[in-house]
């Protein structure tokens, strides 16, 4: 009976791993699918050999399915270690398949409906970390927003010309300048270097500044600002934050986009030591100890401007010029952001590869919805297998380890593609064939015992 037994459980085991195989092949274009593989063992009852048996089906949790370009920002590709977290009737679960979408409510959910898990925000814009919740996206159109800073910092070139401004004064010279004599930003050999800025007012409507540099010295510029073609006069122009009183500043006089001669233009000068760096502005009798052209703590190379633009708020914008330097190579910007954005319509999500989901419009800002969070396991092959190719935790995989992409040991986020099933299809069929061979054997094995009983039964 024992040859009957035997052959009973090579039937029933190898049954099995043609049904794993099945699965695995069945599933090769399931997206977060792992591959199972059946792991054999053998029996023995008082020393006895009994057979065999499935003493286990691992899952590959190793090795990486292949990315899907899909190029929808919501789908979402996994680089290393994690599973995303999604709430399902009320209990959490865990996946690799990150094909995402958004409900009626503008929730983020999986194909089942299940809601995608992150770490959410306060009502000031700001994560709430440790906290899990349902991620969902606000779309509701943003207002503009005025400008309020400047981050402008660039080169400017020691061996280039010198161009002083035709004409500069302390207090209102006598008499006037004439247009011949004023400076002119038409003329392109009025100045070394000039560079524009956008910025917006409260109702959203876009102004342009544009600086006009003038070598006029040994490591001494002279700048001119111009907003929507008219030189700014001297008292909208402010060093920060020792604000120097009109009396004594330096002013030129200059033609606006029109033609028109104005007088009082505001005239900025920048100095640089020996070195090429930005000494403070405005020259104040007491520099702070530390003082430098890397963090500028004192503020000492920061310029005020004031607008008053038709029908909007008046501005003040904060121009900061802090590395700002002066060396023997071409003009070239090292940074020219300005805060501030007109009215923007929803337009769509886009993912970081950190996990934070921020809403997109049409004005070209964002806005933080929250952050994406992953799981790890001390023991994956724990995992509990579920339907809609999910996972939960078990005593066996230990507790869920929360964190952030690119946290640790976690992965990167990859939006626009997400991760294929991790099934070789050829290896896959090869084990098909393994396996069918050795059922038909193991068929055989009880053939072969029936003969042998049917010849022991007709002895008798």
């Amino acid at each position: 009976m024992s040859m009957f037994n035997i052959g009973l459980s090579g039937l029933s085991s190898t049954q099995r791993a043609l049904e794993v195989t099945s699965n695995n092949i069945a599933n090769a274009s399931t997206a977060g699918y792992k591959t199972a593989s059946s792991e054999f063992s053998a029996i023995y009852n008082g020393g006895q050999r009994s057979g065999v048996n499935v003493a286990a089906v691992n899952e590959n949790f190793e090795k990486t399915g292949n990315l899907v370009k899909t190029g929808q920002n919501l789908d979402l590709a996994i680089t290393g270690k994690g599973f995303f977290v999604v709430a399902e009737n009320g209990r959490l679960a865990f996946t690799q398949a990150g094909q995402f979408g958004l409900d009626a409510d503008r929730h983020i959910i999986n194909n089942n409906g299940n809601k995608l898990q992150g770490f959410g925000i306060d009502d000031q814009g700001n994560l709430i970390p440790g906290i899990l919740s349902d991620l969902k996206i606000e779309a509701a159109n943003i207002p503009a927003k005025a400008t309020e800073n400047i981050n402008f910092s660039l080169n400017l070139n020691s061996a280039s010309g010198l161009i002083p401004l035709p004409i500069d004064y302390s207090t209102q010279p006598t008499p006037a300048p004439t247009k011949a004599q004023a400076f002119d930003p038409k003329n392109g050999g009025a100045f070394n270097y000039s560079q524009s800025t956008e910025v917006f007012d409260s109702l959203g409507n876009s102004h342009t500044l544009t600086q006009y540099f003038n070598h006029s010295g040994p490591n001494q510029w002279d700048v001119v600002y111009y907003m929507d073609g008219k030189p700014m006069p001297s008292n909208d122009v402010i060093p920060t934050p020792n604000q120097t009183p009109a009396a004594g500043k330096l002013m030129t006089s200059a033609l606006d986009s029109a033609g028109n001669l104005i007088h009082d233009v505001a005239v900025v000068r920048m100095t640089f030591d020996d070195k090429g760096q930005l000494k403070p502005i405005d020259k104040p009798s007491n520099v702070p100890a530390g003082d430098n052209n890397i963090t500028d703590a004192a503020g000492l190379r920061e310029i005020k401007l004031a607008f008053k633009p038709s029908g909007a708020a008046d501005m003040s914008i904060k121009l900061d010029l802090v590395k700002s330097t002066q060396f023997g190579s071409a003009f070239g910007l090292y940074e020219n952001k300005a805060d501030g954005f007109t009215s923007g319509e929803f337009s769509g999500v886009s993912v970081a590869e950190d996990g934070k989901v921020l809403a997109t419009f049409s004005n070209g800002a964002t806005k933080l919805q929250g952050q994406i969070a992953l799981a790890s396991f001390a023991n994956p092959q724990g995992l509990e297998s579920a339907n809609n190719t999910m996972w939960y935790a078990s005593e066996q995989s230990g507790a869920a380890i929360i964190g952030a992409a690119a946290e640790g040991s976690f992965g990167k986020l990859l939006a626009g593609s997400y991760m294929g099933s991790n099934v070789d299809i050829s290896g896959q069929l090869v084990d098909l064939m393994s396996f069918q061979q050795s059922y038909q054997a193991n068929a055989k094995t009880i053939s072969t015992a029936d003969e042998m009983m049917q010849i022991l039964f007709n002895a008798v």
